[in-house]
């Protein structure tokens, strides 16, 4: 009998542990918290305006290289572009403050958001620790992306400089073509390749400002849309889509170049111009005419990309 009275007392005691046997309630809250704190970093750097632009150093991977090499630059080049990014998009958010009306585009407008400052040091520091370790041609990239950033958000912020403003905002993304370079030796005709990307991708920020034209104009900012208007912006925009038909026709085969020109020059040089300089484009229609552009510019940047590398 006292056998089996401890026998219950032993199985009690082994199976409703004492509270020196719990875990501390510290630990169950660090991974919530951690995710929080992601979270809202991510939403501090504007990550989904940006995360579709993350791939772009891949244009410069090596495929000649040493695999081991190669993957390492690509990787480092991605990485470039996100903190890139990141220290640019928080910094227009932190010259923009003061005028934005919107908290889902400018997380900076919300009451009590703080503590930027530090994450815009340490985007910083990691931007010159990646150039310093990158070849000189991506060195160079990410230093003149720094550079440009600042000029464009805060001094002498050709953000509202007409045309200045919408070239520069175009020549920084471009130059993150750069950023997974594995040495100092571009492929031959990458050069057209830029030029595609940055006349396409500079057609598609004239008609992002055609959308935020009301915004804009609210908050005093010049952009080359409200300056010039829309048969003049269009006429800029047709000039960028001729650029890039130029381009292309370097890069495809002898044999497909009629076709090419033929396709570029009915898309981006008369059907997308013309419809960004109707009268009536309402912010709604050039927000939506933006995302078309993208993605026949997408498709058409791939299709040649494609060809560039066949030809390498």
């Amino acid at each position: 009998m006292i056998g089996a009275v401890e026998k219950r007392r032993l199985h009690s005691a082994s199976a409703c542990p004492d509270a020196s046997h719990e875990p501390p309630p510290v630990a169950v809250s660090v991974r919530p918290a951690l995710r929080r704190t992601i979270r809202d970093l991510l939403r501090l750097y504007r990550v989904r305006d940006w995360i579709h632009m993350l791939p772009v150093p891949l244009a410069t991977f090596d495929l000649y290289a040493p695999r081991g090499r190669a993957w390492l630059a690509a990787g480092r080049g991605v990485a470039s572009a996100f903190v890139i990014l990141a220290f640019g998009f928080l910094l227009n958010s932190v010259s923009d403050r003061q005028v934005d009306r919107d908290g889902r585009k400018n997380p900076l407008i919300i009451a009590g958001a703080a503590g930027y400052q530090y994450s815009l040091a340490v985007l910083l520091v990691l931007s010159l620790a990646l150039a310093a370790v990158s070849p000189v041609p991506a060195r160079l990239a990410i230093l003149s992306c720094l550079v440009l950033g600042v000029v464009y958000s805060i001094g002498p912020r050709l953000k509202s400089v007409p045309v200045a403003g919408s070239l520069t905002n175009a020549a920084g993304f471009t130059l993150m073509l750069f950023f997974g370079m594995s040495s100092a030796t571009l492929p031959a005709g990458f050069g057209y390749v830029a030029l595609v990307y940055a006349t396409l991708l500079l057609q598609n920020q004239l008609m992002h400002e055609a959308g935020d034209q009301l915004e804009d104009r609210a908050s005093g900012i010049r952009t080359t849309w409200l300056t010039l208007g829309p048969r003049w912006t269009a006429l800029m925009a047709a000039f960028a889509g001729l650029g890039a038909t130029i381009a292309a026709a370097h890069i495809v085969p002898r044999a497909a170049v009629v076709p090419v020109v033929a396709i570029a020059s009915m898309i981006f040089v008369v059907a997308f111009p013309l419809l960004l300089s109707w009268p009536r484009l309402k912010t709604r229609e050039a927000a939506r005419l933006r995302v078309i552009q993208r993605w026949w510019a997408v498709v058409f940047g791939a299709a040649l990309y494609a060809a560039w590398r066949m030809g390498a």
